[in-house]
């Protein structure tokens, strides 16, 4: 903590900052420590950092819930009573007099209410904004963040093979998801800000679909796009399972008929009228076994079709993975993506999201844009999420994390990328 404390304060005499106040509760947690699945913040109130180049660092917590927390060594809390007003006062109280003195926030998370009391106090207006600092500092992980990291991307690779059990014909969209969260919680999750997915069908081409009550069938894909929680710190993977079209055995159905149409051939020699109309009724089987054969072909060839998506996608996520190496501008990660996607199907649709910064929250800085001004950097962990959406009839999403290391990009993930095909078609588990 002492050292994160440092490389922050680095970055605000960088800026000019002197005073740096937090208010969102995942910048206090990074600032402090302080993490709580006791309480939601609505409950127990708010919480807030301050930090300033003179040395300054304080925890500012609602009473009572200050005295059950330890705060870091050299870091003093501070007890409020009085919601918003004496949130602000206890701040104010602790704010430099010099204007000269720069005091920035993170103020995305400064509700109006707590803005509107931090302006009677002769403060809200000269804040600084403060977020591409923090966020900045944020991309970069120590060793005790990764391993939390790892700790919840663990907690992922159980999810998916719990998914990977439980998706098959007839099941729930919800049923699924149920089983996927509860054995994520029993081995540790502590939860998080992001929902489990479970997308089947039609429904897959909605990215942010909810999973309802829908049956999955037999030639779908379905998308388990998922997160779990540790000590605070998220992941956030996702697979797509193929299931193959059903009417497996139609070649066994068909010699049954062609048996019953000749047993009735030499059991009607001797009555020809009923042999033809034996025939009429045996020639309407056949039309249709045939369009039973015509439907199947179909479903095959759309099932085909999904198999070509997956496997392109796999390829790519692979790809991306070699091209992460520190020193690459994130820009060329992102136009190296949509390139490949719009070469796998030109009038698919892509998702706005294609990768983001892991940590805190599954989805963080940096994102994976055209216009992305970072560069790929040791220990930076990122989500790459390659995906194409075809309107009305399924999606295909795989997403991994990496961990950037000195060489390169090392996946987190241990479950394997494409284990869909129960029909053992697949290329392997890469």
């Amino acid at each position: 903590m002492r050292k994160r404390i440092q490389q922050v304060k680095a970055a605000m005499a960088a800026h000019g900052i002197h005073t740096l106040l937090t208010f969102d509760p995942k910048n206090v947690n990074y600032l402090t420590g302080f993490h709580t699945t006791a309480r939601p913040i609505w409950q127990i109130g708010r919480t807030a950092c301050l930090l300033s180049a003179d040395g300054t660092w304080r925890l500012f917590l609602p009473a009572p819930w200050d005295r059950e927390y330890a705060p870091s060594p050299g870091c003093e809390t501070v007890s409020y009573t009085g919601g918003d007003e004496g949130l602000a006062r206890a701040l104010c109280g602790h704010l430099p007099t010099d204007s000269r003195k720069r005091t920035a926030g993170d103020l995305d998370a400064v509700p109006a209410p707590l803005y509107r009391a931090l302006n009677r106090c002769g403060w809200g207006d000269q804040l600084t904004d403060a977020r591409l600092l923090l966020a900045r500092c944020r991309m970069i992980k120590s060793p005790a963040e990764i391993e939390l990291l790892e700790q919840a991307v663990r907690l992922i690779d159980l999810g998916l093979k719990t998914a990977g059990e439980a998706v098959a014909e007839g099941a729930a969209e919800q049923e699924v998801q149920a089983r996927v969260d509860a054995a994520m919680t029993l081995a540790g999750s502590q939860g998080c800000g992001f929902t489990t997915k479970v997308i089947s069908g039609p429904n897959g081409s909605h990215p942010h679909h909810v999973a309802g009550p829908r049956k999955i069938t037999a030639g779908s894909a379905v998308i388990v796009d998922l997160s779990a929680s540790v000590s605070g710190y998220e992941s956030d993977s996702a697979r797509t399972f193929l299931l193959p079209p059903g009417g497996g055995g139609g070649g066994e159905r068909g010699d049954e008929i062609r048996a019953t149409y000749g047993g009735r051939r030499e059991m009607n020699g001797e009555a020809r009228a009923a042999y033809a109309g034996r025939q009429e009724v045996n020639g309407g089987a056949w039309a249709a076994y045939a369009g039973r054969q015509e439907i199947n072909g179909g479903a095959r060839a759309a099932y085909h079709e999904l198999l070509e998506m997956h496997h392109g996608i796999t390829e790519l996520l692979l790809s991306a993975g070699k091209r992460m190496k520190p020193g690459t501008p994130i820009r060329e990660l992102h136009d190296f993506l949509r390139a490949e996607l719009t070469r796998l199907n030109p009038a698919a649709v892509q998702a706005g999201t294609i990768g983001h910064g892991v940590g805190l929250r599954a989805h963080e800085y940096p994102d994976l844009t055209g216009d992305c001004p970072e560069l790929l950097a040791e220990n930076m962990v990122l989500a790459v999420e390659p995906a194409l959406y075809v309107p009305g009839r399924y999606g295909i999403r795989i997403e991994n994390m990496f961990h950037i290391g000195p060489e390169g990009a090392a996946a987190m993930n241990r479950y394997p990328l494409n284990r869909y095909d129960r029909e053992g078609d697949d290329d392997g588990n890469l």
